[in-house]
C-alpha cells in the first residue's frame, strides 16, 4: 500500500484547500521513502495523522482531539473556525493497494457540513471511476485492507506507543496485531467456526428443535381453535388485548431493527428494483426488435436509397421530355403543311424544317434515359419521406432505446452487488417470523375491534396456515430422521478438521512468532545504545507476552528500562512486525524522538527512518529533526513540508521545504 495524496479542505487549522503529495520517490537513483513534515508544537502535525485515520475509518477513528466527544460534535468542531458550518470540511486520500495479483488506485472523499445536524458523505472511486457500491460498503472493505487495530500500530504517535512496553496493557493489543499482520487470524476464525458448527450439530442431535417446534405449533393451533370459539361469544371491548398486541409488535420491531432488519428490508427493495430494471431492459429490447421491422434497417443502405431517388428524378424528367417531343412533332407537321399551302419559298421552308428538327433533337436527347425503376408518385413521396425524415427519426429512437438499455444494465450491475452484500435470510429468518407473527396478531385484533366477523375470518385463515406449517414440519422431521446418519458423519469430519486446524495454527503460530521474535530482537539491538542490555526478545506464541533476556540468560524487567529505552523497545516491536508482515503498509510517525537521548536519536535517524517501511511519513519539530539529522536523512527524503503556523489568524499553511531549507524539492521519480 502506498499513500499518494492527502487533500484537506477547511479541516481544523487548515483553512482553504491544501494538497499534500505523500508518494515516495528516488533520489540519485536510490529509494527515498521519507516524507518529512516539520512544524512547531500545536502547528498541525498530529492533525495530519488524525486526518488520515478519520478519512479511512470515520467514527471508528481514534483521533487525538476527540476524547469522549460524540462523533457529530467532533466533526462539527473539526471545521476550521473561520469557515461557515454550512460549507463544512472535507478530507480526500488517494492510495495504491495491491491485492489478488492486481493493483488499483483508490480515492476516498469524506466530507461533512451543518451547524445543528451534521451530514456526512463518503464517496469512493477506484481507478478513477466513482463506485457507489464501494462508497456504501467502505466501512467493511477498509477493515479488509487495513484493519483498524493494525492501523494504530502503523500510524502512531511515538509518545503514545510506549504502552507496548507495559506488561499489563500490551499483550492483548500486540496479540491482535500479530494475528492480523501474520495472517493467523484467518486460521483462528476457521477453528472458531468449526466449534460453532459442531455445537449446532450437537444441539440438533440432543434437542431436536423441529420436534419442539411441532409441539409448539400444535399447542398454538389448539389455542387458535379456542380463540375462535371465544371470539364467537365475545361482543364486548377488545381494547386491552389490542394494546398488548401493539406492544408486542413494537418489541418485535425493535428486535428486528437491532438484528439488522434494515438491511433485510433493503434487500427486498433491491430485489424489487432488480425486477423493475429487468422489465425496463426487456421493454427496450422488445422495442428495438419492433424497430427492426420498420424503416430502421433501411439506414444501412441510405446511400443506395439516395441513388434510387436521383434515378427516379431523371426518369421523371425523361418522361416529360418524351411528351414534349410528341407534342412538338405534331405541331411541326401542322406548321409545315400550313407553310406549303401558303406557297412559302423552298429555301425558307427548308430553314424552318431544319430549325424545328434541331429543337426536337434537343428535347429528344433528354428523353433517351433508360427507364427501369418507374416509380409511381406515391412511391417517390415515400422515398423522399424516408430520406428526409423517416430514417433519421428511427435512428434517433433506436439510439435513445440503446442508451436506456445500457443504463438499465449498469443499474442492474450495482443492484446485484448490493444484493450480494446484504444479510442472508438464514441470519434473520427467525426474527422476521416473530415480527410477522406479532404484526399479524395485532392486525387481527384491530380488525376484531371493528368487525367481529371479519376478525373471525382472519383467525380461521391463521388456523389453516398453522395446519399447513404443521404438515410441512412433520414431513421435515421424518426427512431429518432419515438424514441423522449423514449428520453424524459430518460431525466426525468436523471434529477431525478442527483438530487438524488447531495443530496447524499451533505450528504456524510458533514458526511465525519465532521469526517475529528474531526481527524484534535484531531491531531492538540495532537501535539500542546499550548493546549488552538485551540479548534476545522472546514472544510467547500462546499469550503473546514479550520477555527480555540478557546475555546471562536472565529476565530483564521492562520497568527497569528508561523512558527512552521503552520508546525504542516499542518502536522495535513495530519495526519487527512490519518486517514479518505479509502485507506491506506505510509508517506514519508523530513526535518521533521525544524522551530520547542523542545517541538513540542518532540511531533512529541513521538506522530506523530510512528502513522502517517502503513509505515513511515523519511528523517532527525543529528540535527533533534538527539540522544535522536533516542532512543525515536527506538522501532518503522524497519531499519535505514546513507547517507554518500564523499566531494572528490561528491557521496553518503547508509549504514545500523545511524550517531552514525553503528551497528543498524532491527529485523527479525514476
Amino acid at each position: 500500500m502506498i499513500l499518494n495524496q492527502l487533500t484537506l479542505r477547511t479541516f481544523c487549522l487548515y483553512r482553504g484547500e491544501h494538497v499534500l503529495n505523500l508518494a515516495p520517490t528516488k533520489r540519485r537513483g536510490r529509494p527515498a521513502p521519507i516524507i518529512l513534515f516539520g512544524g512547531m508544537n500545536g502547528g498541525g502535525k498530529t492533525t495530519l495523522l488524525d486526518a488520515i485515520q478519520l478519512v479511512l475509518y470515520g467514527k471508528r477513528a481514534r483521533c487525538s482531539k476527540r476524547g469522549d466527544k460524540p462523533y457529530e460534535q467532533f466533526l462539527r468542531e473539526s471545521v476550521n473556525r473561520a469557515t461557515d458550518p454550512s460549507e463544512g470540511a472535507a478530507i480526500t486520500l488517494s492510495f495504491q493497494y495491491h491485492a489478488e495479483g492486481e493493483e488499483h488506485l483508490y480515492e476516498i472523499h469524506r466530507s461533512w457540513s451543518g451547524s445543528e445536524t451534521v451530514r456526512e458523505r463518503v464517496q469512493v472511486s477506484r481507478d478513477g471511476e466513482p463506485d457507489a457500491w464501494l462508497s456504501e460498503n467502505w466501512n467493511q472493505l477498509v477493515d479488509e485492507m487495513i484493519p483498524i487495530g493494525i492501523a494504530q500500530l502503523c500510524f502512531f504517535d511515538a509518545e503514545k506507543i510506549r504502552f507496548l512496553a507495559e506488561d499489563e496493557t500490551s499483550t492483548q493489543a500486540l496479540g491482535d496485531a500479530i494475528k492480523s499482520l501474520l495472517g493467523l487470524d484467518l486460521a483462528e476464525r476457521l477453528v472458531a467456526d468449526c466449534l460453532v458448527l459442531e455445537g449446532r450439530l450437537a444441539k440438533r442431535a440432543k434437542k431436536t428443535p423441529e420436534l419442539e417446534e411441532l409441539e409448539r405449533l400444535d399447542a398454538e393451533l389448539a389455542a387458535k381453535q379456542a380463540e375462535i370459539g371465544r371470539s364467537v361469544q365475545e361482543q364486548g371491548s377488545l381494547e386491552n388485548p389490542r394494546l398488548a398486541a401493539q406492544r408486542s409488535v413494537q418489541e418485535a420491531e425493535e428486535l428486528f431493527a437491532r438484528s439488522g432488519g434494515k438491511h433485510w428490508e433493503r434487500r427486498e427493495e433491491q430485489q424489487r428494483k432488480r425486477g423493475e430494471l429487468e422489465s425496463k431492459a426487456r421493454e427496450a429490447e422488445e422495442r428495438l426488435l419492433d424497430l427492426a421491422a420498420t424503416e430502421l434497417p433501411m439506414s444501412l443502405v441510405s446511400d443506395l436509397l439516395q441513388d434510387i431517388s436521383q434515378h427516379a428524378d431523371r426518369e421523371r424528367q425523361a418522361a416529360d421530355a418524351e411528351i414534349i417531343v410528341r407534342l412538338l412533332s405534331a405541331r411541326d407537321e401542322q406548321l409545315l403543311r400550313l407553310l406549303k399551302r401558303d406557297r412559302v419559298k423552298d429555301e425558307t421552308l427548308k430553314g424552318v424544317r431544319d430549325f424545328l428538327e434541331s429543337d426536337r433533337s434537343r428535347h429528344a436527347d433528354q428523353s433517351g434515359f433508360e427507364h427501369w425503376l418507374e416509380l409511381s408518385d406515391g412511391g417517390r413521396k415515400q422515398l423522399t419521406h424516408l430520406l428526409e425524415r423517416g430514417i433519421a427519426e428511427r435512428l434517433a429512437e433506436a439510439t435513445g432505446l440503446l442508451d436506456r438499455y445500457e443504463s438499465c444494465q449498469k443499474e442492474l450491475e450495482n443492484t446485484e452487488r448490493s444484493l450480494a452484500a446484504a444479510p442472508k435470510d438464514d441470519s434473520i429468518r427467525e426474527i422476521v417470523g416473530q415480527l410477522k407473527a406479532a404484526t399479524g396478531e395485532s392486525a387481527v385484533l384491530d380488525q376484531q375491534a371493528k368487525r367481529l366477523e371479519k376478525q373471525l375470518d382472519g383467525l380461521r385463515f391463521e388456523r389453516d396456515e398453522l395446519t399447513k406449517q404443521i404438515k410441512k414440519l412433520r414431513r421435515k422431521v421424518v426427512d431429518e430422521e432419515i438424514g441423522a446418519e449423514e449428520q453424524t458423519r459430518v460431525k466426525d469430519l468436523l471434529i477431525r478438521t478442527n483438530d487438524t486446524m488447531k495443530e496447524f495454527l499451533k505450528r504456524a503460530t510458533a514458526a511465525k512468532i519465532d521469526r517475529l521474535s528474531h526481527h524484534v530482537t535484531e531491531s531492538f539491538r540495532f537501535l539500542l545504545r546499550k548493546k549488552t542490555l538485551v540479548q534476545r526478545v522472546m514472544i510467547d506464541p500462546d499469550s503473546f507476552a514479550v520477555t527480555l533476556i540478557d546475555h546471562a540468560g536472565q529476565l530483564v524487567a521492562k520497568d527497569q528500562l528508561s523512558e527512552g529505552e521503552k520508546q525504542i523497545f516499542a518502536i522495535s516491536i513495530l519495526w519487527g512486525l512490519s518486517q514479518a508482515a505479509a502485507r506491506p503498509l506505510p509508517a506514519i510517525i508523530d513526535t518521533p524522538m521525544a524522551r530520547l537521548d542523542s545517541e538513540h536519536r542518532q540511531h533512529l535517524v541513521e538506522r530506523y527512518f530510512p528502513n522502517a517501511s517502503h513509505q515513511v511519513i515523519v511528523l517532527s519539530t525543529d528540535t527533533e529533526i534538527e539540522r544535522d539529522y536533516f542532512h543525515a536523512l536527506l538522501p532518503h527524503i522524497a519531499r519535505a513540508y514546513h507547517l507554518r503556523y500564523d499566531e494572528q489568524t490561528r491557521e496553518t499553511q503547508p509549504e514545500e521545504g523545511y524550517f531552514w531549507e525553503p528551497e528543498f524539492a524532491a527529485e523527479v521519480p525514476a
